[in-house]
């Protein structure tokens, strides 16, 4: 897989494809990698990640006895939360909080970075290229037992809305270095399915690689 964040995705989703577990393996929760485009110094120092809560609020349809109910038609997506170790300039907490405030403008509308007009998504960038450049993609790679990707989530445009409190206590005994947790808001996330995963279970083809027509360029080796 491609180092940094996927450019594109296109999800099939494996219901079609047999049901049987073929990876005895289970998930271990340190397997992981985030990266995030507008803050290499968060992604670097990450220590831990979520893939959020997915829901469908159903719709109650009366009848004369106990209702029963309809899927809604609307999808609702949990905030994405990171934590990080804060490095000694603090240069990784400075760049989240860059973004907020340069998003917030709590001073002067000079503070204001970046222009929310008619910006186009930067999954169909104008001529001139994508200008959403207040909103960042990221992604959160799933290693295996061997440490090999075998999905990866990607969240699209998402930009910070919160940042932990930093504690200085010099009574504290012990020395707990700081880390801080950023709250991100996203449009959604896609998965993507990697090779590791077709290595252990043949059902599960890889979709990270196709192309902007949806084509499917993976070949079986």
């Amino acid at each position: 897989m491609k180092e940094g964040v996927a450019t594109q995705s296109y999800n099939n989703s494996v219901s079609t494809n047999p049901l049987a577990i073929e990876n005895r393996n289970f998930l271990s929760p340190i397997g992981f990698q985030f990266q995030i485009n507008k803050m290499p110094g968060v992604d670097f120092f990450c220590q831990a990640a979520n893939i959020p809560q997915i829901a469908m609020n159903p719709v109650a349809v009366p009848s004369v006895v106990n209702d029963y109910y309809m899927p809604g038609d609307e999808v609702s997506y949990e905030p994405l939360y990171v934590k990080f170790l804060i490095d000694e300039n603090m240069k990784n907490w400075y760049q989240v909080h860059d973004w907020i405030r340069q998003l917030g403008t709590p001073v002067t509308q000079k503070e204001f970075k970046y222009s929310r007009k008619g910006l186009p998504s930067q999954w169909a960038p104008t001529e001139a290229g994508a200008t959403n450049d207040w909103k960042s993609d990221c992604s959160l790679k799933v290693l295996s037992s061997n440490y090999q990707t075998v999905g990866e989530f990607v969240f699209k445009d998402a930009f910070p809305i919160s940042l932990t409190t930093l504690n200085f206590d010099a009574s504290s005994a012990d020395i707990n270095y700081f880390t801080a947790e950023v709250q991100l808001r996203y449009d959604y996330y896609d998965y993507l399915i990697g090779d590791a995963a077709y290595i252990t279970d043949e059902s599960m083809r890889p979709t990270y690689q196709k192309s902007e027509e949806g084509v499917d360029l993976w070949q079986e080796n």
